[in-house]
């Protein structure tokens, strides 16, 4: 179920990687930065209530106070929520199925100087995709009998807005906390292929944190 999102991820980790290098032998390479961070996200429980995961963004230096990004976040485990309940199943007990999610996208980021030495506010504005595979959830159903539910998930269009404040470490490294809001442009299809009881889910959002340190070439 997750060779997708597995290949897709061997090819953004690898072009990232490309382009990164790139950035050591161009004309200006302080106009390069490139940050690693951790994202603490979640929802209100449909589909999911978190989905935890890491991420790696290059930023190009457009003039003064603007900056293109290009994101690339992996969460290698989420829990899409109890989908029996949500098909009606009276289930034995609490079965999530197991997800993969992929995030790409491209920001805009507005950066400016705070008062407070050493730190930099931002906020930025963008879009992309996401890429969702997921586990089959199954189990016995209370009285007997039992379920098992195959969930088809296309490809998502993502809005994100991200928000806070960069902490200057030294010349070349700096530490970013944002907050961030992703709106999911989605459709998930979901069966049980025993019982033939079928749901939707659309359009979602996420919300939360993202916490990550940053280098500067110089």
């Amino acid at each position: 179920m997750k060779k997708k999102c597995n290949a897709v991820l061997r090819v953004c980790l690898a072009g990232s990687l490309a382009l990164s290098s790139q950035t050591l032998h161009a004309e200006n390479p302080d106009l390069y930065e490139l940050s690693f961070r951790g994202n603490i996200v979640g929802s209100h429980g449909k589909p999911t209530n978190d989905v935890l995961g890491v991420g790696l963004t290059v930023y190009r230096k457009l003039s003064e106070d603007w900056y293109l990004g290009i994101n690339l976040d992996h969460s290698p485990e989420f829990d899409f929520e109890t989908p029996g309940d949500l098909l009606g199943i009276d289930t034995a007990s609490e079965v999530d199925a197991i997800g993969t999610m992929i995030t790409i996208t491209a920001v805009a980021e507005r950066r400016f100087e705070l008062e407070a030495q050493g730190w930099t506010g931002f906020w930025s504005l963008g879009g992309g995709i996401n890429e969702v595979d997921l586990d089959d959830a199954d189990g016995p159903i209370k009285g007997g009998g039992s379920y098992d539910i195959e969930t088809s998930v296309d490809t998502e269009l993502v809005l994100v807005a991200n928000a806070g404040w960069i902490q200057q470490i030294n010349r070349q490294w700096s530490a970013r906390y944002a907050f961030t809001y992703e709106y999911h442009i989605a459709e998930w299809e979901f069966r049980d292929r025993i019982s033939g009881a079928e749901d939707t889910i659309d359009d979602y959002d996420l919300y939360g944190l993202r916490i990550g340190l940053d280098y500067r070439f110089e």
